[in-house]
């Protein structure tokens, strides 16, 4: 159940204790009557009036077993929602080949198999915001990758894409661009 949701069905039994206890509300002297001990003759209808007390404290119960979850998925949600910064960055396009890798140009630093999706950060990045194998990187204009190779040593402030084609790498080039950092 999403937090929507959840709201909605805070509401939803909110709605239901407050139509259930408005009689009460509505007819103070109701209450006084069913909760008077010393005339049995007043307690007619006594049975339901405890019936309601009952579902109302049920729901009252279950209001605030959601309220607890609902409170937790903000949190959640706050949590998530961290400071985005934008890390100016070069990004190129390099191809699974000995010339621009190493000795095993189809394997990543991650040993994982190449595949389209991935890219390689410059260890200033990977250190600096402590990326992990598998961690999702943005790219700004370009969108979202998969951490799973590592580039040279040289190389500072830099994304190296993945890319199968020769062609599509030298036509992609050299951009400047940001990467999407959340912390």
């Amino acid at each position: 159940m999403n937090g929507t949701e959840k709201v909605i069905l805070v509401i939803a039994a909110a709605a239901v204790v407050t139509l259930l206890s408005w009689p009460f509300m509505a007819v103070p002297e109701m209450q006084n009557m069913l909760m008077d001990h010393h005339n049995p003759g007043e307690f007619v209808g006594a049975e339901q009036g405890f019936e309601n007390s009952r579902i109302i404290a049920e729901l009252q119960r279950g209001v605030d077993i959601l309220d607890k979850q609902v409170n937790k998925a903000l949190d959640q949600a706050k949590e998530r929602m961290r400071t985005v910064r934008l890390v100016p960055v070069v990004v190129t396009a390099y191809n699974p080949v000995v010339t621009q890798t190493d000795s095993t140009p189809t394997i990543t630093a991650s040993n994982k198999r190449v595949r389209p999706g991935i890219v390689a950060l410059s260890r200033d990045l990977e250190e600096e915001f402590c990326f992990k194998f598998g961690d999702p990187v943005v790219i700004e204009d370009h969108g979202s990758f998969v951490f799973e190779d590592r580039m040279n040593k040289r190389w500072t402030r830099r994304v190296d894409i993945l890319m199968i084609s020769r062609a599509a790498a030298r036509k992609f080039g050299v951009q400047r661009s940001f990467l999407v950092v959340n912390y």
